[in-house]
């Protein structure tokens, strides 16, 4: 299998769309392979970027150059705006991998080459333009893992002989072929004494039998307060501790955080109601 190395640099970004609608944008892009995120690689979060962030973010994948010949591969760009109840999609950029090895200069791509392409939004339009840099590496060839072993092998110690997957059945047991009778137990080894096995049924009762203790059990009467000779414990009387401090700290902490989330709701009640009939970014 032929890989090759791929080398990005996501530059920057430049009049995208703005799905903030109080406050300053913080954006940032995740990059990956068809979309796959156990490719993904991201960028650092640009502060206020607004519409025009900047990143100059270096990040290293490896493609497979058959593959992406056959246009099977592509890079995926997608442009977030970080948020603190939720991140919001801004946009995204796909790029056959195949275009890029087409316009490759054939010097070995000593450097890198600047490219730029719109960005794609949700509904279909396109707004503001994104920049990044690309450069291949030299090709190489995936190594062949050796094969399995063969089935029922187990590991293998220094000496090259086979460990048992399972140790085998412990001595001085009575197996399946022993001689005894199902269900009886052979005779103790010479020597050894002790007490015989029980006949069928069990043990006789011995003795006499013993019957329920006056006063303990259900009795038909309920137990006294506080229970069978123990005192009544007393529970201890809950602080009241806090008062008008606690009460008037929690109200802030609420109202701050009530206030996050309105925000960001009347973001996406804005992006939702009033895009369609307001929105004339082209």
């Amino acid at each position: 299998m032929e890989l090759r190395p791929l080398e990005l640099r996501v530059i920057s970004a430049k009049d995208i769309k703005d799905v903030n609608l109080f406050t300053k944008m913080d954006v940032y892009v995740v990059v990956s392979i068809n979309g796959d995120h156990r490719t993904a690689q991201k960028t650092p979060v640009h502060k206020e970027s607004g519409s025009n962030p900047n990143w100059n973010c270096t990040m290293k994948f490896t493609i497979n150059e058959t593959a992406a010949h056959q246009n099977h591969h592509n890079l995926v760009f997608r442009l977030k705006s970080n948020r603190v109840f939720g991140d919001k999609e801004i946009g995204s950029v796909q790029v056959p991998i195949r275009e890029l090895l087409d316009q490759e200069n054939g010097n070995g791509n000593v450097d890198h080459q600047h490219v730029s392409f719109s960005v794609m939004l949700a509904n279909g339009k396109t707004k503001g333009v994104f920049n990044f840099a690309y450069r291949f590496g030299e090709k190489f060839i995936m190594p062949a893992l050796p094969p399995p072993p063969f089935p029922g092998a187990g590991s293998y110690k220094h000496g090259g002989k086979p460990v048992m997957a399972y140790p085998p059945p412990p001595t001085g047991y009575p197996g399946p072929s022993s001689g005894h009778p199902k269900g009886t137990y052979p005779p103790p080894p010479q020597g050894m004494t002790g007490y015989p096995y029980p006949p069928p049924g069990g043990y006789p009762p011995y003795g006499y039998q013993q019957g329920t203790v006056p006063g303990y059990g259900y009795q038909g009467y309920p137990p006294p307060q506080g229970g069978y000779g123990y005192p009544q414990v007393q529970q201890p009387r809950k602080s009241k501790k806090g008062g008008m401090g606690a009460g008037l700290g929690l109200g802030l902490a609420g109202g701050l955080l009530g206030g996050m989330l309105i925000g960001d709701m009347v973001d996406d009640a804005y992006e939702a109601g009033v895009e369609d009939g307001l929105d004339y970014d082209y």
